[in-house]
């Protein structure tokens, strides 16, 4: 027999819906107070315990995870603001589904679902009884770390995300705020840029152009000449970009600054209008 005693009746009767989905019908299961009871028909062994081992760590990943991640991030992180714990948790939950591969430290993550398992396959490896408080106190302090640095990770990421929105709100007001020197602008991605109007006459000069990268010092940015910031200098109403990168990291930018102003175009078009 295996009791395990959780914080209330409530969550025993969530762990007892959820173990008798996924148990064989030959594991009886019941609950009494805050106890969660499991009797096996003929002790605990091969089949039967690796489906209770599976069980009861994904009932600990999927019911308790976030909630845990939650705590770690106000008292050991102090992010009190929910919205923020909100986001920095959605970056966790990505990293942890896999879809952050990109993110550094991410390949240095251990498989936290390995430490549950293991503790777990632990304590039933005989009759036994424990409480979950004992089990995230005493035994799960691997998996916690793992939370943890993966937390570390989402952090870092969440502060970038933070700095490229600020970037980009103060790109959008710089080119809301200058009178537009040109009504269209065509450019041509390519090395180096090549830059039309709305005439389809090549605009020459760029780096005269409003003596624009001083101003941008002013606005507390210091970049290197580049076709996002020539564009932000001539601030078009409209942009018609002609590239073979619309998914760049600097086309996204484009897209973000001038949000409707820009259109993109696959670069063999700039021939049908002869540029």
């Amino acid at each position: 027999m295996i009791k395990i005693t959780l914080e209330s009746r409530r969550d025993a009767a969530a762990l007892h819906t959820f173990l008798t989905e996924r148990l064989p019908k030959e594991i009886a299961v019941s609950v009494t107070d805050e106890t969660f009871i499991v009797e096996l028909p003929s002790g605990l062994s091969g089949t039967f315990k690796e489906a209770l081992t599976d069980a009861l760590t994904d009932f600990i990943i999927e019911k308790h995870e976030s909630r845990w991640m939650d705590d770690i991030l106000c008292k050991t992180f102090y992010y009190q603001d929910e919205a923020e714990r909100a986001s920095i948790l959605g970056i966790a939950r990505a990293i942890f589904d896999g879809l952050k591969p990109e993110l550094p430290k991410v390949d240095s993550l251990l498989p936290r679902r390995d430490f549950v398992r293991a503790v777990i396959d632990d304590l039933l490896s005989g009759p036994s009884s424990f409480s979950l408080q004992s089990l995230t106190t005493f035994r799960l302090n691997d998996y916690f770390e793992c939370l943890t640095n993966c937390l570390e990770i989402a952090i870092d990421e969440y502060k970038l995300q933070q700095e490229y929105a600020a970037f980009i709100d103060k790109l959008r007001r710089i080119v809301k705020s200058y009178r537009p020197l040109r009504e269209t602008i065509y450019a041509i991605d390519c090395e180096p840029f090549r830059l039309y109007d709305e005439h389809l006459r090549p605009i020459d000069n760029l780096q005269t152009i409003r003596s624009f990268y001083p101003l941008l010092r002013q606005w507390g940015i210091d970049a290197e000449p580049s076709l996002l910031l020539t564009l932000i200098g001539l601030a078009p109403l409209k942009v018609y970009v002609f590239t073979e990168r619309p998914d760049d990291e600097m086309m996204r930018t484009l897209q973000n600054v001038f949000e409707e102003r820009v259109q993109f175009f696959a670069l063999e078009q700039a021939k049908k209008i002869d540029l």
